[in-house]
């Protein structure tokens, strides 16, 4: 990283200015990072009006459980899992640490259980799964520097000003869906350069998702290919979220976040909202350019988001212990516990948990070494992604059947406190354990995990996050290396 930056140009001065006031020169506070986010950003809400500070926001309620990952990074008991300490001797953010042995991987996966379990998963682009894509990107160096040798600079350089700055990123690759009848390059949505100079290249066309992107400070930009793409929408790069000409149209939330807590326990959180992000004439400078007109590249899509599948999967591996979790105290409540078919379904739950468990374990015990960097294992990845989304609804299924009435059969806090008919609701609904009132909590929780508009949110985004089911089986046919139990096979047999 250079010795000096121009923050301004750069689109990170309010970072710097932030970073000035902390306690440690390389990590942001909760507070210190929601000072970060009034930059000049442009982001439109639901109702079609300009949101003039995204920390105030009712619909970005989200900020709040951000700043408190972040705070966590100073706690004495969590300090050491969410930062590293970096040669300088300076604490930096996990997620930005370059993985150069397996214990970094571990590292890595002990930060996103700490962070699963705060929010309970359902933030799929939460505090640590920023650097993913950028690292995936320096895994794949060499293949970056022999089309540039300063792009591959530039990878490096960002990787190191993120970790610096204790900056928070996402990513950007879906395109809008749209009339496939019109070839790809010529859909007026598409992302492209329309002119570039030694400083940089400005970009017009729009990306969607990008979910927390509106609480975020970076996209990572990767193009997929495909039929019909042209060489000026083969982009890879990093991208302020407060650049000039960057616009943000807030999808309608799906999370009960204004309900009192006891009525909505986990949407009263918030959630990571997505959007449609538009491009006008924006300008890129060049530092944050990682590939350009490189048609080649993109087919290392698979190798590229190796870190990003991979903490999509160690992080449903966590949310999987979750719903253990959860099934056993439905149970328990209930006083459903002893029965063996209730047993059976809890089983099922746990069988999905310890086998995401293998996976997460299995992926760095066998992770392979690209361009200097520890990579969890790519086919483990794939296999382990595939399980996890495709047994995801059955899973849910159970845990709901496990309920009975009780997803249905509850009621707000006002219903409770009425003065004639709290009294006898405390009467009739007592669980195992458990005051009526207290079971009634716990239920508004199962319900927001897994029945709620957020939980259909939450259920649809794990499904195509990171590329949809029937995609990934096609990756485990074609990139799972089979060979050498086939010549095994062929061998013991005797035939060619």
């Amino acid at each position: 990283m250079p010795a000096s930056i121009d923050a301004e140009r750069l689109r990170i001065d309010k970072v710097v200015e932030a970073l000035k006031e902390s306690p440690e020169p390389h990590l942001l506070t909760g507070d210190l990072y929601k000072q970060t986010l009034r930059d000049g950003r442009r982001v439109i809400d639901c109702r079609g009006e300009e949101v003039d500070d995204v920390t105030a926001h009712r619909d970005l309620r989200a900020v709040e459980t951000t700043a408190a990952i972040l705070d966590a990074q100073f706690a004495p008991e969590s300090r050491d899992i969410l930062t590293f300490t970096g040669e300088d001797g300076g604490r930096r953010g996990i997620g930005w640490q370059v993985p150069t042995t397996r214990d970094h991987l571990l590292a890595k996966k002990a930060g996103t259980e700490f962070i699963t379990k705060r929010t309970m998963g359902v933030y799929g682009r939460p505090v640590d799964y920023g650097a993913m894509m950028a690292l995936g990107f320096l895994s794949t160096i060499d293949r970056i520097q022999a089309e540039n040798p300063a792009f591959a600079q530039n990878v490096r350089d960002f990787v190191a000003l993120s970790a610096d700055h204790n900056l928070l990123s996402t990513d950007l690759i879906a395109d809008p869906q749209s009339d496939k009848n019109i070839p790809r390059n010529e859909r007026p949505s598409q992302l492209r350069i329309v002119d570039e100079s030694p400083d940089g290249i400005v970009l017009n066309g729009a990306k969607v998702a990008g979910s927390m992107g509106a609480l975020g400070h970076f996209f990572t930009l990767s193009t997929t290919l495909g039929p019909g793409l042209g060489p000026d929408a083969a982009i890879w790069a990093a991208i302020p979220v407060n650049s000039p000409g960057v616009a943000l149209l807030l999808r309608e939330p799906t999370a009960n976040m204004h309900s009192a807590r006891p009525d909505h326990p986990l949407d009263h959180a918030g959630e990571e909202m997505d959007q449609i992000i538009m491009f006008d004439n924006v300008f890129l400078p060049r530092e944050y350019v990682f590939s350009a007109h490189n048609l080649e590249l993109l087919t290392l899509y698979y190798e590229s988001c190796a870190f990003s599948l991979w903490s999509v999967m160690t992080r449903l591996a966590f949310r999987a212990d979750i719903f253990a979790g959860v099934a056993q105290v439905i149970t328990e409540i209930l006083g459903t516990d002893k029965l063996p078919g209730v047993q059976n379904a809890v089983a099922d739950v746990t069988l999905y948990a310890q086998t995401l468990k293998a996976y997460a374990l299995a992926t760095i015990h066998e992770s392979v070494e690209w361009n200097g960097v520890q990579v969890p294992n790519p086919d483990l990845v794939t296999a382990g992604r595939l399980y996890s989304i495709e047994n995801y609804p059955r899973i849910t299924y159970q845990i709901q059947d496990l309920c009975g009435q009780a997803l249905i059969a509850r009621w707000p806090e006002k219903v409770w406190d009425h003065p004639e008919f709290g009294p006898r609701m405390d009467q009739y609904f007592p669980g195992t354990g458990v005051t009526a009132r207290e079971k009634n909590t716990f239920f508004n929780f199962v319900f927001d995990l897994l029945c709620g508009a957020h939980a259909g949110r939450v259920a649809l985004f794990e499904n195509v996050n990171a590329t949809p089911p029937a995609f990934v089986k096609g990756l485990v046919y074609s990139k799972t290396d089979r060979s050498s139990a086939a010549r095994l096979v062929r061998d013991y047999v005797g035939i060619a």
